[in-house]
């Protein structure tokens, strides 16, 4: 019978795909017939299929597939470019029937049946033909049974893996993380097993391995050859036919080389492991060259992975040549072939994947503890695989980071030459040895390090430091600090963490007892609040008569040794006399700036100077603010004192007067003028009721910042430092307890006491001079009157009320002729007019001060305020 074109073609690619059969192979004929009979009556089926015919709908289903088979939506897109390219290549060809082919056969459930139906069907139509005595199980067609071929997982491509485990070249299993089981293997067992007749596999295996078997070879290069050219790619060096793209960064096969698709594919493949080992060499060279600590010790984790996957190249090359000792039919004689090697390799594969990952992510930080962070974020990964290699690489690379932090945390030690660690070091005022000494980057902190767990190890070291180098406590940190807890590996971040607490809490206490009793740190704070702040009464009152005395002077001629002299006595004049020589030698009394040339009270201030550890310690503002409020509280304890010399002044000249009167009407010299109202006797009143009102408001004010503030925010510092606390934490309480003082006398961010109290405390001084001058021009005249020119002394004895009265008939005081040439009515009308003033002021004082929702501060009004007096006249 005359076969037709269609049973020509069939024939053509059947022999094209299987291979050309012998000429007198009878047997192969008839099952290729049969084969041809069984594809002619699927292509003459009138079947039509289900689906419409629109080719973007079947590229549209074809996408959904990829993206829900998790390639991702990058595979989808590179479907959708492909069949863009089909369409391009031959714009008026039907494409729709190839596609819906594709999208078929690429349903996972229809390739068993498909590959299960040509023996099936060849060995029914043959047996019905012939009767013959064909099965398909023990056709001489069919490759032997392979034994547990169909428990053997299939490669991610599709391509079946063949062999057992002793197949597999020794030492490729050692940079496979010793798991054979992923290996590929033999197709048989080489007469090692048993009757291979008893494991037979499903007809459909057979015939799928038996056509990947006999694939026919169209490349112009053998496989050997490239086998061998491959075995120079893997190690990064190009070869005969596979060479380096710099412009695509990978490995190509020359394109004047012809091979096959899927040979190119394979090729291209295992060209990707040549490109990956560049860059690992690439990168290993540079931080060889001029690399930082960090990386240099990442890289020696690299280097012993790369070492591994060049035992591996190297037992591939061995085995590229050794034929095996029995082969089935259209097996390679090679004991390597593509497909081997590409299975021997892929967990090699994956490993450079994931150095050139960690690499990249490495690169693009800014070294130190980033490179540890990049491979912790790895360690994290589900994939079990992906986690023991990246615990490997961060135990490796982490060696030097766990050595600076040992050295830190229990030597207080930074040994750290290329600024990698987290914790750095910087030039700083000696003063500042505690505060600024060293900080912390926080760019530089690993990921496997809390915040909680940065701040102790930065504290530990500092305090560590400052203990060896400021306390001189090196003795301690050598034989009983934190080196004495370190028990295990501190690489594991369990053991770090209860390690770091163990440490912390040891050295925060010996640091607060080393300051506390060898340094007396409490004990100076106790002094400052006592003289600075004047806490201690019978200081300040000695220090205020002391110092008045010697502000009499000129100015110009006080010294600053005459300040230590007031200082001297006015300790040898109270209690302090019997405070602790260290304390005492720190205060100092001096001038604010030691080159003005107007030296007066508001030069002079009371400071104290604490000596090193305790003045790295507590910082320069905070000292500042105390200097500031020990300031306000000296001017305003000079005032009261002044005022209260003033009234003790007044008291003596009312009594004094008293008895010049009593004198007088017993001698019946007194005259009715001396009972009317006097001018200057009642601007000398007034005086004394006004001066007894600035005492009151003056007192209320130190009272108020004495008890209410200073007392109040001692009790909350102590409070706070009762338990055991670091020293920052106590440095924290301290400023707290100074801020509280300052803001409410200083004013720090609103208007305080020195503020509000400034006009008031120029008015007051105005006021006591003003007094001061007038008490001075009422006894001058009463000199004058007494010892008058020639006359007898009984005689012109004039009493003070004559004299008064004298000098209101000679003239109108109010008038603007003779009392301006009056000095005892301008200094009458001057200390009226400063006492209108004072009032005001307190008045304007009082009103803001109502408005605060402070209760002390609204307590302050009701005391100054207390009988009505700036209420009822306002």
């Amino acid at each position: 019978m005359e076969s037709s074109e269609l049973d020509k073609t069939l024939h053509k690619y059947i022999d094209a795909f299987l291979g050309v059969p012998a000429a007198n192979d009878y047997d192969e004929s008839g099952r290729r017939d049969g084969l041809a009979h069984f594809f002619r009556d699927i292509a003459s089926s009138n079947i039509a299929p289900t689906a419409l015919r629109d080719e973007s709908a079947i590229i549209g289903e074809m996408q959904k597939r990829v993206a829900g088979s998790g390639r991702g939506t990058r595979s989808a897109l590179q479907v959708s470019r492909l069949c863009g390219l089909l369409q391009q290549q031959n714009p008026g060809f039907n494409w729709w029937p190839v596609l819906y082919l594709l999208l078929e056969c690429s349903t996972s459930a229809v390739l068993p049946k498909i590959a299960a139906a040509p023996s099936s069907y060849i060995s029914n139509h043959h047996n019905r033909a012939h009767g013959s005595r064909y099965d398909s199980r023990t056709s001489p067609m069919l490759p032997p049974p392979q034994p547990g071929l169909h428990s053997q997982q299939r490669h991610d491509l599709g391509i079946p893996r063949y062999g057992t485990p002793s197949a597999i070249p020794h030492g490729m299993s050692e940079f496979a993380g010793g798991n054979t089981s992923a290996l590929p293997a033999q197709a048989y067992s080489r007469g090692e097993l048993g009757n291979p007749a008893s494991n037979a596999p499903p007809p459909e295996e057979q015939s799928n391995a038996y056509l990947h078997r006999n694939l026919p070879t169209y490349d112009d290069v053998s496989e050997a050859a490239l086998l061998q050219d491959l075995i120079y790619v893997l190690q990064g060096i190009d070869g005969t036919y596979v060479h380096w793209n710099s412009m695509t960064s990978s490995y190509t096969v020359n394109p004047e080389v012809k091979l096959s698709r899927p040979t190119r594919a394979m090729v291209t493949l295992l060209s990707e492991l040549g490109g990956l080992t560049r860059d690992v060499q690439s990168y290993i060279s540079e931080v060889e060259r001029d690399g930082r600590l960090f990386e240099q010790s990442f890289c020696t984790e690299l280097k012993v992975e790369m070492s591994t996957y060049y035992k591996l190249v190297s037992e591939i090359e061995g085995r590229l040549f050794k034929v095996p000792r029995t082969l089935r039919p259209g097996e390679s004689q090679l004991g390597v072939t593509l497909r081997r090697m590409y299975c021997w390799t892929t967990e090699a594969r994956q490993k450079l994947r994931l150095m050139a990952t960690a690499i990249a992510k490495v690169q693009e930080g800014s070294g130190g503890g980033t490179v540890l962070s990049t491979i912790s974020t790895l360690v994290d990964d589900g994939d079990p695989f992906i986690q023991s290699f990246a615990k490997r690489l961060l135990k490796t690379a982490s060696a030097p980071f766990n050595h600076i932090l040992v050295s830190w945390v229990t030597d207080g030690e930074l040994v750290d030459p290329y600024k990698e660690f987290f914790i750095r070091e910087r030039e700083s005022r000696r003063d500042m040895f505690w505060s600024e000494k060293y900080t912390v980057a926080s760019d530089m902190i690993p990921v496997h390090i809390s915040g909680d767990m940065t701040r102790k190890i930065f504290q530990i070291g500092r305090s560590l430091n400052f203990l060896r180098v400021a306390c001189d406590d090196a003795q301690w940190v050598a034989e009983g600090g934190p080196r004495t807890q370190l028990t295990g590996d501190i690489s594991d971040t369990s053991d770090l963490e209860a390690f770091v607490y163990r440490s912390s809490s040891m050295v925060n206490e010996r640091l607060m007892s080393v300051l506390r009793d060898k340094f007396d740190l409490m004990g100076h704070i106790e002094a400052i609040r006592r003289y600075l702040l004047f806490e201690q009464g019978d200081f300040a009152l000695a220090l205020m008569e002391v110092l008045e005395n010697q502000m009499d002077r000129s100015g110009r001629s006080v010294m600053a040794h005459d300040l230590s002299a007031v200082l001297s006595s006015a300790t040898r004049s109270s209690n302090a006399q019997h405070e602790n020589p260290d304390r005492l030698s720190a205060i100092v009394l001096t001038f604010q700036e030691e080159g003005t040339k107007n030296r007066g009270w508001n030069e002079v201030t009371l400071t104290y100077n604490l000596s090193a550890p305790l003045s790295y310690v507590i910082p320069r503002s905070t000292m500042r603010q105390y200097f500031e409020v020990s300031h306000f509280l000296l001017r305003l304890r000079r005032i009261e004192h002044s005022l209260h010399t003033i009234w003790r002044h007044q008291m003596t000249e009312s009594r004094a007067y008293l008895r010049s009167e009593e004198l007088q009407r017993r001698k019946g010299t007194a005259r009715d003028g001396d009972k009317q109202a006097d001018p200057l006797r009642q601007a000398m009143r007034q005086s004394s009721i006004a001066c007894s009102e600035m005492i009151q408001f003056f007192h209320q004010v130190q009272r108020y910042i004495a008890l209410n503030v200073i007392e109040g925010a001692w009790g909350e510092f102590i409070e706070s430092t009762k338990e055991e606390i670091d020293i920052d934490s106590w440095n924290d309480a301290h400023s707290k307890y100074v801020d509280v003082i300052h803001e409410v006398v200083c004013g720090g961010s609103g208007p305080g006491f020195q503020r509000n109290l400034s006009g008031i405390f120029e008015t007051t001084l105005r006021f006591i001079s003003a007094v001061k001058e007038l008490y001075n021009e009422q006894a001058l005249s009463a000199r004058r009157a007494t010892s008058g020119a020639g006359a007898p002394a009984k005689e012109n004895r004039e009493s003070l009320s004559e004299r008064l009265m004298r000098l209101r008939t000679s003239g109108n005081l109010f008038g603007s002729g003779q009392a301006a040439a009056d000095p005892a009515t301008e200094h009458a009308s001057q200390v009226r007019s400063t006492i209108l003033r004072f009032k005001e002021q307190v008045k304007d004082i009082m009103r803001v001060l109502s408005h605060n929702t402070t209760s002390d501060l609204q307590f302050l009004v009701v005391t100054i305020d207390f009988n009505g007096t700036y209420t009822a006249s306002a």
